[in-house]
Parts: structure tokens; C-alpha cells; sequence
């Protein structure tokens, strides 16, 4: 088990034939969604596509200017989707998203590529541009829940907040970052606790596919979930307790 299927192109364009059915679907129920999911297949293509031909230059050249160039522009990205999405002030929030992300990609990449997979160098866009994908991959959504809860329970419990404010609380906010942790960290906790059992994770699936042993495909994905969730935290708690420190003016009031 050494070399991976290839698929033809023939074949991945066939297989978009079955999408006929969902839009068959969609316009038996009159659901509106057919337009949506040809532009959204489209999309994904597209940029799949574009993605992948930029990949196959990084990994050609290794140069590690590019990787860090690459890496810092999937940070941004990600940084200002997690603030448009959890409709966010991005002038004062997104530094703090930033800061998280750069924080458990300076801890978990180098001990995850360095010391554990001991990639020679462990800076090589092979390794380190698809592991960092799927950390900020789920850190954006760790990010996102955290935010929300965070921000929706300072509005719903401003009662609150105020008697911890008026009872001289040092950090009268901490009980409600302490949610938004727990929030964003359950899902997370959930898959670990059923993975194998209820899924099969996508990594590890496309690794067995690809031809590598089953044994080494499950170490690869014990690796990647450990650094998925100390990623996730890292950059939850820096989030939170940045943006903490700025979110309220001298009174103690909330101003984003």
C-alpha cells in the first residue's frame, strides 16, 4: 500500500453528474437553492483548483519566504471571516484574532512538524501549509462560537455583569469568557469522544485511500485531533482574553 488511485478527469466530472439529483430535488420542492449550489460547486472548483496548482508551486520551489507568505495570508483570511461572521467590530476585534491564531500556530506547528512527524525541514509546504490549514480551519469555528457566546451573554446578562462590576470583581467579565470557552471547545470534545466509533475522520479516510497503512493513517490522525484542540484553545483563550481588555471603556461598559 504505497501508491495512491489516481482519478482521471473524466471520471470527477461523471461523478458531478450526480449532483443532477439534489437539483432535481430542489425543483420538484421549489426549494430556490438550485442557482446556490451550482455557484457554490463552481466555487469550490475554482478554487480548489487555483489552490491546488499554487500548492504544487510551493512544494516545487520550498522556498520558505513563500510558505510564510502563504501562511500569513490564510491567517488574515481567516482572521477577518471569523469577525464578519460572529458580526464583530473588525477595527477592534480582529488584532485579537490575529494574535490568537499566530500564537497556536508558533506553538503546536513546530512541535507538531519538528518533534512528533520530524519533517526534514519541518518548514516544507508539503507539511506545513496543509497541518496549518486544518488548525486555523478549526480554530476559525472554535473562534466564531467563542465570540458569539461571549458577546450575546454580556448583552442577555448585563444584570450580571453589573453586580460583579459593583461588587468590585477584579475581572467581572471572567465568568463569561469561561462560557464562551466551554462553548466553543464542546464540539471539539464531542468529536474526539466518538471519532472511530461514530466517523470515520476525513484525514485519515483519505490517507487509507491514498495507500498508506491503516496503523499509520490512525497515528496521523491521533497527531492532527491533539493539535486541532490545544490550537483550538490557545487561540480561544488569547482571543478572548485580548479582546477582553478593550471591549470596555473606564466605567466598565461594554463599547463594541
Amino acid at each position: 500500500m504505497n501508491n495512491a488511485v489516481e482519478i482521471s478527469n473524466l471520471a470527477l466530472a461523471g461523478f458531478y453528474l450526480l449532483l443532477l439529483i439534489p437539483l432535481f430535488l430542489f425543483h420538484r420542492w421549489q426549494l430556490g437553492l438550485s442557482r446556490t449550489l451550482i455557484e457554490a460547486v463552481l466555487r469550490m472548483t475554482l478554487q480548489l483548483a487555483v489552490v491546488g496548482i499554487y500548492l504544487q508551486t510551493l512544494f516545487d520551489w520550498q522556498n520558505p519566504g513563500l510558505n510564510v507568505l502563504w501562511l500569513t495570508v490564510m491567517v488574515l483570511i481567516a482572521g477577518f471571516s471569523i469577525c464578519r461572521r460572529a458580526e464583530m467590530n473588525v477595527r477592534k476585534v480582529l488584532p485579537a484574532v490575529l494574535l490568537g491564531h499566530v500564537v497556536a500556530l508558533v506553538v503546536v506547528l513546530p512541535a507538531m512538524l519538528a518533534g512528533v512527524i520530524q519533517a526534514e525541514p519541518w518548514w516544507q509546504a508539503q507539511y506545513m501549509i496543509p497541518v496549518a490549514g486544518m488548525l486555523l480551519g478549526n480554530c476559525l469555528t472554535a473562534n466564531v462560537l467563542a465570540l458569539e457566546r461571549w458577546y450575546s451573554s454580556l448583552r442577555d446578562k448585563q444584570n450580571e455583569y453589573q453586580f460583579y462590576l459593583a461588587l468590585g470583581a477584579p475581572n467581572p467579565g471572567q465568568p463569561f469568557i469561561k462560557t464562551a470557552v466551554k462553548a466553543a471547545l464542546a464540539p471539539q470534545l464531542a468529536t474526539m469522544a466518538t471519532l472511530g466509533i461514530v466517523s470515520l475522520p476525513g484525514m485519515m479516510t483519505g490517507q487509507i485511500l491514498g495507500g498508506t497503512e491503516p496503523i499509520l493513517a490512525v497515528k496521523y490522525q491521533l497527531v492532527i485531533m491533539v493539535a486541532i484542540f490545544i490550537a483550538g484553545i490557545l487561540s480561544v483563550t488569547t482571543c478572548l482574553a485580548f479582546v477582553s481588555r478593550f471591549a470596555f471603556n473606564r466605567y466598565g461598559q461594554l463599547t463594541l
